[in-house]
């Protein structure tokens, strides 16, 4: 059984393997480079007063928040983020497409030939489920980063936002 999957891996499964290395080595890694850069510079900033959070947006010394930063690095997140998990959601179909693929080619065969097209078709299947599988528990770790960061990003642009519209109505008076 396990010669079987081996060999396969040289016909349509070695695309559904080669997209999974992409995904792990290529995309995951930006990912959760993105996600962990962003909640290592929101983190800090959520509860802190928010004059000391105005006050810092106008500082010109390194310690400066930079909004255009800090949106621009959650437009990344979000940009490998959606990659990843669109890869992964592809793993079930492509192995149910080498399935098909292989299933359409049993017409005219011989009974060897049928066994050994539907043994491919199997492995397909097997490839696209192992790497969903894997895939989807990564997800897991990665997910909720990205859902806090957003929240954070969300929760200190609407203070911000608050404490701008207080001190306009201030400046008014």
């Amino acid at each position: 059984m396990g010669k079987l999957i081996l060999t396969n891996l040289f016909g349509y499964d070695l695309l559904i393997v080669l997209l999974a290395v992409i995904n792990a080595f290529v995309v995951y890694p930006r990912a959760k480079r993105a996600s962990t850069h962003l909640k290592n510079l929101l983190q800090p900033k959520i509860y802190i007063p928010i004059t000391l959070l105005m006050a810092r947006i106008k500082d010109p010394h390194p310690d400066k928040l930079d909004l255009n930063s800090m949106k621009s690095m959650h437009a990344d997140e979000i940009h490998y983020y959606s990659i990843f998990t669109s890869i992964n959601s592809a793993f079930p179909m492509m192995g149910m497409l080498g399935t098909i693929l292989s299933l359409l080619g049993l017409l005219n065969m011989s009974q060897a030939q049928v066994t050994l097209n539907f043994t491919t078709a199997l492995t397909s299947t097997f490839w696209g489920l192992i790497f969903a599988l894997l895939f989807k528990a990564v997800d897991a770790t990665l997910s909720p980063v990205v859902d806090q960061n957003q929240e954070n990003l969300k929760m200190i642009l609407e203070r911000m936002d608050l404490a701008s519209r207080t001190e306009d109505a201030y400046a008014e008076k």
